[in-house]
């Protein structure tokens, strides 16, 4: 699609996955789509270089379209992939041409996110209340016209009692779709949750990390990367940007051992 082609979507929402933000919409259409920027800024990866790989992919090349995302500067004109696509493009990132480093987030990425993106796709909207909807001032029912009343005073007596009937019928079409809202979300939130896993180290205690790594090379002269593959094999961590938070007292104690004796040698 030509980037002059605009669209205005009709939802959007900020999912957290593994802490940080994504972006996900629905078109005019209907159709559910993720906003490429935040995916590749999560990823590490150049966003331009994926629209133009994506562009150039005729499999996927139709299902990229460009959307005013709203963000607190404003809006913006993004990329946005529709949802059916995203496993594709995702499965063209080959993690072995990436820097170790941020190789598992693109793995994370790769195995794990498109089961949120589709929870979130098929959790029922919410059903915006009707114009005429005004829960806080119900329609009151109108005083029954007396047997003998002319004709136009019953004509008037149906017209209101349709209109409150009809306001009766929306307040409870109105509240059938916040239940199901509710329970769609109640229903996803536990697996999400499973899938975020406890909070990790914070920035602060992952250059301590990097600092202990270095005095016990110094004290011990052995190579970091044999001092991170023992952390790693301590604690059942691919990576130490994995280890919990919960753990670092534990994480802080091993250093402190492995420093001691050192110095017993």
């Amino acid at each position: 699609m030509s980037d002059n082609q605009e669209l205005i979507p009709i939802e959007q929402q900020t999912l957290l996955f593994y802490g940080k933000p994504i972006i996900v919409v629905r078109l005019p259409d209907g159709r559910p789509g993720a906003v490429i920027r935040f995916f590749c800024e999560n990823m590490q990866i150049d966003t331009n270089a994926q629209v133009q790989r994506i562009q150039r992919t005729e499999a996927i090349a139709d299902d990229l379209v460009f959307a005013q995302i709203e963000t607190p500067g404003g809006r913006q004109h993004m990329a946005v992939l529709v949802l059916h696509a995203v496993p594709f493009w995702l499965a063209g990132i080959d993690p072995k041409r990436v820097r170790e480093e941020i190789r598992p987030d693109i793995l994370h990425y790769q195995r794990e996110v498109v089961d949120v993106l589709y929870a979130w796709a098929s959790t029922p909207r919410t059903l915006a209340a009707p114009a005429n909807l005004v829960p806080a001032e119900p329609v009151t029912q109108p005083t029954r016209p007396a047997p003998d009343a002319p004709l136009e005073d019953w004509i008037v007596y149906h017209q209101r009692m349709a209109s409150v009937l009809e306001w009766q019928r929306d307040v409870e079409h109105w509240r059938g779709g916040i239940e199901t809202r509710l329970e769609g979300i109640e229903a996803i939130i536990p697996d999400i949750l499973d899938r975020l896993g406890p909070p990790t180290l914070t920035p602060e205690h992952q250059n301590r990390v990097k600092y202990l790594v270095s005095q016990l090379n110094k004290a011990t002269g052995k190579h970091p990367a044999t001092i991170y593959s023992e952390l790693y094999t301590a604690f059942s961590v691919p990576r130490y940007q994995e280890l919990p938070e919960s753990d670092w007292q534990q994480v802080e104690q091993w250093f402190q051992v492995q420093l001691d004796r050192a110095k017993k040698r």
